[in-house]
């Protein structure tokens, strides 16, 4: 009897010891994750507090930007609609359809949705560079032959190629060359400089605005670039802070392509006719209807 309550006590003391130590086992492991949390929520309290003064300075940045880009983009839409109705007053067969004014319109908007990816990416030196080629391209127009329909009830299986870039979007778009097609049939060769005459001062409207804003919108991009610098010497880096980092680096490049879209190299053309007016001013109108959806930038 004796020996099976030493033997019922041993057991019983082991359970106990045994259930010590899972418990301790579980104390410790639910310490450690309390601990883990504290830590946590620690480090996001100091990365947000820490973060707070880029908040503040991207808040005001934008607001700032937004405020000029939306004086430029207004001017710009204003410049673009009063341009395509500068071609009514030179079109020879002013009650066809469509009027020029909307083909014009239907071309520039090809070349301003196949560029609308890289508005979120690209310089504005580098898209205006690219859309300086439209100036030359009234021998296309002029080779250009509407495709006749393929009739085939199988013609859907034909295989399409994707175009590699916007150069190549506009340059499949049977769209976009009927639609130039159309204004060069409409408007004389001998009336291109006096038609690019009539559209240069609403070109020379956009782009003094344009040049009152260039130095403040150079100093909001150095700003930004100024805080990126100094965030690279911090414990945190702003682009792992959702909602922070993006919107940072996006403003930042918004700043930087509105800054580069305007038109050095049509200075001084007032003092010299312009032969090729109708591409010059698709040229224009193209760079200024982009900027004027600079709010759609990207999600078309």
């Amino acid at each position: 009897m004796t020996d099976a309550v030493a033997l019922f006590s041993l057991i019983v003391a082991f359970a106990a010891y045994r259930h010590a130590v899972v418990s301790s086992r579980d104390n410790t492991k639910q310490i450690q994750e309390i601990s883990n949390t504290h830590l946590r929520l620690y480090s996001n309290i100091a990365i947000s507090k820490a973060s707070q003064k880029y908040v503040s300075l991207l808040s005001n940045i934008n607001k700032e930007f937004e405020e000029i880009v939306g004086k430029l983009a207004y001017t710009a839409l204003d410049a673009s609609t009063k341009i395509g109705s500068v071609f009514d007053e030179f079109d020879t067969k002013s009650q066809a359809h469509p009027y020029l004014r909307h083909a014009f319109h239907t071309g520039i908007t090809v070349v301003r949705e196949a560029y609308d990816k890289e508005l979120t990416y690209q310089t504005g030196l580098n898209l205006v560079s690219r859309l300086r080629t439209l100036k030359f391209i009234k021998g296309n127009v002029a080779s250009y032959e509407p495709e006749k329909p393929d009739r085939s009830i199988f013609s859907f299986l034909k295989k399409q190629n994707k175009p590699n870039g916007p150069e190549d979007a506009i340059n499949a778009s049977s769209v976009f060359w009927d639609s130039l097609k159309t204004i060069y049939d409409r408007i004389p060769e001998e009336k291109e400089p006096e038609l690019f005459r009539l559209t240069l001062p609403y070109i020379e409207e956009y782009s003094r605005l344009h040049s009152e804003f260039r130095q403040r919108l150079e100093e909001l991009e150095k700003q930004l670039e100024d805080a990126i610098k100094e965030n690279a010497l911090e414990m945190f880096d702003i682009r792992d802070i959702p909602g922070l980092g993006a919107k940072f680096y996006r403003v930042k490049g918004d700043i930087g392509r509105v800054r580069g879209l305007y038109f050095p190299d049509l200075h001084g053309l007032c003092e010299m006719p312009v032969h090729d007016g109708i591409s010059y001013s698709l040229y224009a109108a193209s760079v200024l209807f982009i900027i004027s959806q600079h709010f759609m930038w990207g999600k078309i």
